[in-house]
């Protein structure tokens, strides 16, 4: 399981507000990234998605700031755990010491650790040539057009923990589909370090649920004592060939404050539409 994730594009949400970005600093592409880590970013601090072709379909790997496994791990706790610690083994050359003591534990536990959310896919009948693919940092939205004329837009808001996509001139019903990590299964074997990841399997996690209503999907995951999160999308068609939707995650820790259950968000954030939440999103 790679430890940095998705951590990056959480952090686009920081922004210098006396030197805003113009259109020349904006992202332009003539066709879609084909590995995560060269995908669209957008994110507001707690929630994001990068966009990106997996395969023939159009993917959103979606994730949330607070989703980890915050089981302990034996000896992160010693009294050598400072920086201070560390320096003086660096200047006395003898940094075998701190591998020893704060990176094998990872070798061999699977946590503590970020942990994946999921992912939206949307597949597409015939014609599906990407011809254009802009990210505006101004006003962090992202717009997708394809040669049939299909176009995509989609933000991540300022300042709630929803992103909204919107589809015009579809030609054919789109259904997004959502993919669940594999906590479930046979571990892979092999090697297993902090460096090349870890088998989700090794965190053993009872594989959550994704269930399907009409225009709805949820899925719940439990993680580590307790720890939960929900992964919410809902979409509905506003028009002819128009599609537009919302997704949310949200997460629930045992005897903290709890979030907004990301289905409640949803069901209230669709009713507002595109084109107002993108209003106060831009403000």
């Amino acid at each position: 399981m790679n430890k940095i994730l998705f951590s990056i594009f959480l952090m686009l949400a920081v922004i210098n507000l006396h030197a805003q970005p113009t259109i020349r600093h904006d992202l332009q592409f003539d066709s879609l990234a084909t590995v995560w880590d060269e995908a669209i970013p957008l994110g507001n601090g707690t929630v994001g998605a990068l966009i990106w072709k997996n395969g023939d379909k159009l993917r959103f790997s979606l994730d949330r700031a607070d989703i980890w496994d915050m089981r302990p791990m034996a000896g992160l706790h010693r009294k050598e755990f400072s920086y201070k610690w560390v320096q003086e083994q660096v200047e006395k050359k003898d940094y075998k010491a701190v591998q020893q003591y704060f990176d094998a534990p990872y070798d061999k536990e699977p946590a503590p650790s970020k942990i994946p959310a999921g992912a939206l896919e949307f597949g597409f009948t015939g014609k599906n040539n990407v011809k254009s693919v802009h990210l505006s940092l101004d006003k962090a939205l992202c717009e997708i057009r394809w040669e049939d004329g299909m176009t995509l837009k989609t933000f991540v808001h300022a300042t709630e923990p929803v992103c909204w996509f919107k589809f015009e001139n579809v030609k054919t019903d789109i259904i997004p589909q959502l993919i669940a990590p594999k906590y479930d299964g046979k571990l892979s074997g092999g090697e297993v370090n902090s460096l090349v990841g870890d088998d989700l399997a090794r965190l053993g996690y009872k594989q959550g649920t994704v269930n399907r209503q009409g225009n709805s999907i949820i899925y719940k995951q439990e993680g580590w004592g307790g720890f939960t999160y929900e992964i919410t999308v809902q979409w509905k068609k506003t028009g002819t060939g128009t599609i537009e939707g919302v997704w949310s995650i949200s997460s629930q820790y045992p005897e903290k404050n709890l979030n907004p259950v990301s289905s409640s968000l949803v069901k209230t954030t669709i009713l507002h539409g595109f084109d107002k939440d993108f209003v106060s999103h831009s403000n």
